[in-house]
């Protein structure tokens, strides 16, 4: 039956190892059917033998480890912000296979050009997907940007017109929502309830910088009753003085870090009132500042957290922890993979798709 087929193929992806017997009592089907599953995944090259184990004290045949193929196939993953993309490809358990960065202004009237170009560039044969991550509110179901201030884009049927030239699939998702699952996934031990803040700072310093929130209860995120979570206008700009109206790393290069931070403090100021109150009400475990924000210089990072942490109301009655993210993690490039891996594995209808053209390779 399909449905044994695709449940050990879950179960191998998500626990990354497993035998026959592990599998068997885990999902309730006998050893003989796992086994005549496990035969068909590996002729499909899904599944590997891994190792196998000694037997115990009392003698009998080794036990195979099996293992799933993560590097069956690549996927692409875009963090696309106004000041650039943050790419990277990565297999089928979110590890960088390769990374890259494009500082430029982007906008409507380049966007789908720009990701043509990446896509063609890239030439991937192992290629399978491409998961975005983009500012403004999405909707991943119609594969549409119905409203992004940070691109000047209202309304657009992005996933339809990258379509017509890229024949694999595309999944677009809000940004914060995106950064938000994914630290979801990575703290999920140690956190159940974060507030994520990712801040675009645009390509031309007179333009306002963008800020996104994810919101993470429970270990759940929190979308809201009309997808609208986390959307609120933050009309701020990184600088006030003409005199550093430049593009952003232009202005990270060109001037020294306590020249940048005493431009910015003031920026820096009020975004920690905003998310000190935010704090307040939502009284979240963590609290993590992300974006590209986070090539800011590490005074002014710093300065960020604690004044955020200053505007906590009974900080000290909270336990909060609050991060930053490093330069080197490309968190939304590979948020966005992953978003689209687990896709794969939790829908069936993504499932279907992914047994179809491993069947046509």
């Amino acid at each position: 039956m399909q449905e044994n087929l695709f449940s050990i193929t879950k179960y191998l992806w998500s626990h990354k190892k497993a035998t026959i017997n592990q599998i068997s009592e885990d999902l309730g089907l006998d050893k003989s059917t796992v086994s005549r599953y496990l035969r068909k995944l590996k002729s499909l090259q899904i599944v590997v033998t891994e190792g196998s184990l000694k037997p115990g004290s009392q003698g009998g045949r080794k036990t195979n480890v099996y293992s799933f193929n993560y590097d069956i196939f690549h996927i692409l993953g875009l963090e696309i912000e106004q000041n650039g993309i943050e790419g990277v490809i990565t297999n089928f358990n979110g590890d960088i296979k390769d990374k890259f960065v494009i500082h430029q202004k982007i906008n409507k009237a380049n966007l789908t050009e720009t990701i043509f170009k990446i896509v063609e560039e890239k030439k991937d044969p192992n290629l399978y997907a491409i998961g975005i991550s983009l500012p403004g509110i999405i909707d991943p179901v119609k594969g549409k940007i119905i409203f992004s201030q940070a691109l000047g884009i209202e309304n657009f049927y992005l996933v339809r017109e990258l379509s017509k030239k890229i024949e694999i699939p595309i999944l677009i998702d809000n940004d914060s929502n995106i950064g938000a699952a994914y630290y979801n996934s990575k703290l999920q031990n140690t956190a159940k309830n974060i507030l994520y803040i990712y801040t675009s700072i645009p390509y031309e310093l007179r333009d306002p910088v963008g800020v996104g929130i994810g919101i993470i209860i429970d270990n759940h995120l929190y979308h809201g009753s009309n997808n609208c979570s986390g959307e609120y206008e933050f009309k701020f700009n990184l600088v006030k003085d003409k005199k550093y109206e430049t593009d952003y790393f232009n202005f990270l290069k060109k001037f020294e870090e306590e020249e940048v931070f005493e431009a910015i403090e003031s920026f820096l100021d009020e975004l920690s009132e905003k998310i000190g109150l935010l704090g307040s009400i939502l009284d979240p475990d963590t609290i993590i500042y992300d974006g590209n924000i986070r090539f800011l210089p590490e005074i002014a990072l710093n300065y960020l957290l604690e004044e955020t942490k200053k505007k906590i109301f009974m900080k000290d009655k909270r336990k909060i922890k609050f991060l930053k993210e490093s330069k080197e993690e490309s968190v939304n490039a590979v948020g966005a993979a992953i978003n689209f891996i687990s896709k794969t594995f939790e829908e069936e209808k993504y499932l279907k798709k992914f047994f179809k053209k491993i069947q046509t390779v």
